[in-house]
């Protein structure tokens, strides 16, 4: 199997009949992941990050020409919670340096047009300012699959470790760029995947990487999810929302 980004959800009833998985290996995650997004161009299409009252991070592959909305404190798609908060976006910023063809620089601020309230399902993740190191235990999350293709009622979690980077070179040869981060287990089995774009990797409580792309087919042994890198984008980030 190739390489290629990590496919933003289709249509529902696609998913219901499409064979590839999305966050594999996972579990239910447990409420407390108040910083998770969720895209939606009239159906759940990425995932994404709250870092503040204003701003959502995602990944630059997940944008599409037409309206964005952006749910917040969702948790279960079937059941909207009281505290869920929808936006609509005033603005799209991708880094300018991404690449699709190279997957570098793979990563976007949207711009909410009103601010969110903080609340215990809505609330922003801090930025990580260095790489964690490798064989630390990091969390992934979307609303992804473990064993089905059907798009889960609840976010899905897994536990993931970083991945050195020359392991990671190891596993992509010349696909992988410094400012790109891997993370997996090393048996296989355990993975973020397709429809998971965009949203977050998280260590020790901070943002350590923005779902990205990986080995078509996810999970395989040796084959790490790649992520883009947070810690060489965070003076782009404060420089671009204090730009507005």
């Amino acid at each position: 199997m190739g390489l290629d980004h990590y496919k933003p959800s289709m249509r529902l009833e696609l998913m219901m009949a499409q064979t590839t998985i999305r966050i594999v290996g996972g579990y239910a995650c447990e409420k407390g992941q108040p910083w998770q997004a969720a895209l939606f161009y009239d159906h759940l299409y990425c995932g994404g990050v709250l870092i503040n009252k204003d701003w959502v991070l995602t990944a630059a592959h997940c944008r599409l020409p037409g309206v964005l909305t952006v749910r917040l404190g969702l948790y279960n798609l079937r059941q909207p919670d009281e505290s869920e908060q929808r936006r609509t976006v005033s603005k799209l910023i991708p880094h300018p340096n991404y690449n699709s063809r190279t997957r570098d620089s793979d990563i976007m601020l949207i711009k909410l047009t009103t601010p969110v309230q903080f609340n215990n399902n809505v609330y922003p993740i801090a930025l990580a300012r260095s790489t964690a190191s490798p064989g630390t235990i990091c969390l992934v999350s979307g609303w992804g699959t473990t064993t089905s293709p059907i798009l889960p009622a609840l976010l899905q979690c897994a536990n993931l470790q970083i991945v050195s980077a020359g392991e990671c070179q190891n596993a992509y040869p010349g696909s992988v760029t410094d400012n790109m981060l891997c993370a997996g287990v090393a048996e296989g089995g355990v993975d973020s995947c397709q429809g998971d774009s965009g949203g977050p990797l998280v260590c020790g409580g901070t943002l350590q990487g923005i779902v990205s792309w990986g080995q078509e087919q996810c999970a395989q042994p040796r084959k790490p999810g790649v992520y883009t890198k947070i810690s060489n984008y965070v003076n782009w980030i404060q420089a671009t929302i204090q730009g507005g």
